[in-house]
């Protein structure tokens, strides 16, 4: 019976127990942006697997370079090679950047191939980067340029079935 009081006050009392301890330096919390880079890139990282993602579920012909690769009319308008979210979702279900980070570049490239006739129609794979930006000032002015401080990048590839 002591044991079970025991246990039922360390319970209802264990968030005020660890608060104390934070007090004296014990545990380390801290609401700050810049105090938790490892939170924050878990977070980043969830994003770009979720954009990834997101955009793994559409057909490789909004990925192709409409130039290079037109087997057939009819086709949808591929995405646009660059763009910048929040500003640029595709529709209402994209994953959404988490407030933290400021912004987000999504970009849509031809990858690199050693035999470019290889692919049926010249239709090449293509290469979906995800760049998040933590601040303001660390994207580049123009979505997609060069320059600016990536805080985290992540990279896919589509391909023609």
């Amino acid at each position: 019976m002591v044991s079970l009081m025991l246990l039922s006050i360390v319970a209802l009392s264990g968030g005020s127990v660890i608060r104390s301890l934070g007090m004296l330096g014990v545990v380390q919390f801290s609401q700050g942006r810049d105090d938790r880079p490892a939170r924050l890139r878990t977070l980043a990282m969830e994003y770009a697997q979720a954009e990834l993602e997101y955009l793994r579920n559409w057909s490789y012909d909004r990925f192709r370079d409409a130039v290079a690769c037109n087997p057939s009319p009819g086709l949808p308008t591929p995405f646009a090679a660059v763009r910048r979210v929040p500003n640029g979702y595709l529709t209402a279900d994209e994953p959404r950047l988490p407030t933290l980070f400021n912004s987000a570049d999504i970009l849509v490239g031809s990858e690199p191939v050693v035999n470019p006739r290889a692919a049926p129609n010249d239709c090449r794979p293509r290469r979906i980067t995800v760049r998040v930006y933590l601040y303001q000032g660390d994207a580049p002015a123009t979505p997609g340029g060069s320059g600016g401080v990536v805080f985290l990048e992540s990279v896919a590839v589509r391909a023609l079935r």
